[in-house]
């Protein structure tokens, strides 16, 4: 069988599960509102992606002091960059818990909440020039955003351990509104911070709405989700504890090794390829905004209609080791040619990678975990993939500044780390995949 006849079993085989997924599944229906609730979340989040940069590092409107070097800016930015991850890192474990002794809805509930508060503090700091002030707000959003995991739980929740393929699908369908609100979030993020559009728009802007989206999200479980988790949980760890008990079984503590060095590589992709593109190619807001949303879109079309058929052909884990290499290779070609028109065609192979590893990546932790450890297992996850980030933050930073290729490089770096590790474990496949 050639690469073309498997591409057309593939595709044919997607099209039919993206139906039956869609109309077929009442599964599907379970774990809508908390995707859109991610969907949403990242959203807000991603509003901030394309103004960052131009914030603090445009010379004509950045709110940093004109005096100061690009260096110091970049190691600014990436500290501000950082604050985000740094919140999950702390906050994710501890909602995972929560949600696994006091149910999934409810805690979902409170973290939106809370991130509500956290946006707007945001936003008034954004107002008031205060990097401070707006670093610790996207800290507190942080902090309290845990939809992720506890949408992952939700998926790992309503799925039957017999039927693994179902858990990739609900797992890329969450993956899917979160590269859905790339697209729109980055587009919105660069209209929103555009004051030549209108007049009162500012760098605050975004904030203000990614408060009001999550406001949105509240009604929305309040209204339309059910409650999934199957049984209370019976023992309540400490916060370190909970990391104790997931480091201590050694399957598991294997692939939160793995997912840190790939969440090392992707995030070196998310955080600064469109750092790159702004120093490399001048790109505003406007035009950063675009570019990702590209991306998303790329993304989202993978994942609606391969991530499932590809489950057939190969498990988790293979998936996982083969689609990282790739990964790694993908950064190389687009840092490769030097012209903006370049980016129409070494984006769409890195989105197509990322979309097979970071839903099989999570998807592994997920099957080595006790079926009541699911939410403080997947809020271990986060905490260890928002650690990754943190430190691309602070070191990819660091690393612009001298270079702006240089974090993306590190990240591919970390993609082979990742990919032999899992070959030189992959006898421990059958009891992961």
């Amino acid at each position: 069988m050639d690469f073309f006849e498997l591409f057309s079993i593939i595709l044919l085989s997607s099209i039919s599960s993206l139906k039956s997924d869609l109309f077929m599944k009442h599964s599907f229906y379970r774990i809508l509102p908390y995707a859109i609730v991610v969907f949403f979340g990242y959203v807000g989040f991603s509003l901030s992606l394309p103004i960052l940069p131009e914030m603090f590092l445009d010379p004509e409107i950045s709110i940093l002091p004109p005096d100061k070097s690009m260096e110091w800016k970049l190691l600014i930015l990436g500290v501000v960059m950082s604050a985000y991850p740094l919140g999950q890192l702390i906050g994710a474990p501890l909602l995972g818990k929560f949600s696994d002794l006091w149910g999934r809805k409810k805690i979902l509930l409170i973290s939106l909440l809370a991130s509500t508060v956290g946006y707007v503090f945001t936003a008034l700091s954004t107002e008031q020039l205060s990097v401070t002030g707006i670093f610790l707000g996207l800290f507190f959003c942080g902090l309290c955003e845990g939809n992720i995991a506890i949408a992952q739980s939700v998926a790992a929740d309503i799925t039957d351990p017999h039927e693994k393929e179902h858990k990739i699908s609900h797992f890329g369908w969450i993956n899917l509104f979160v590269c859905l609100a790339f697209v729109i979030g980055p587009i919105m993020g660069g209209q929103l911070s555009d004051s030549t559009l209108v007049s009162w728009f500012t760098f605050a802007t975004p904030f203000w709405l990614a408060a009001m989206m999550t406001l949105v999200g509240v009604v929305i479980i309040l209204l339309f989700s059910k409650e999934t988790r199957k049984e209370k949980q019976t023992v309540s760890h400490s916060y370190w504890k909970i990391f104790k008990v997931g480091f201590s079984q050694k399957a598991l503590r294997k692939m939160y090794i793995v997912n840190f060095f790939v969440a090392l590589g992707y995030f070196s992709y998310f955080r600064f390829f469109p750092v790159y593109v702004e120093t490399q190619f001048g790109f505003s807001a406007a035009m950063l905004g675009y570019i990702i949303a590209y991306g998303s879109v790329s993304f989202a079309f993978f994942a609606a209609l391969f991530l499932k058929p590809l489950s057939r052909f190969c498990s988790s884990y293979k998936a996982t080791l083969c689609f990282s290499i790739c990964l790694a290779l993908t950064f190389f070609l687009a840092l490769w040619p030097n012209s903006p028109g370049s980016l129409w065609w070494t984006i769409p192979p890195i989105n197509f990678c990322l979309a097979v590893v970071m839903t099989n990546a999570s998807v592994i932790v997920s099957n080595t975990a006790a079926e009541d450890f699911q939410g403080q297992a997947l809020g271990v996850l986060t905490s260890v993939q928002v650690l990754a980030e943190f430190l691309i933050g602070i070191i990819g930073g660091w690393m612009a500044s001298y270079l702006n290729t240089l974090p993306m490089v590190l990240g591919a770096c970390m993609l082979f780390v990742a990919g032999g590790l899992l070959f030189v474990l992959r006898k421990e496949e059958r009891d992961v995949a």
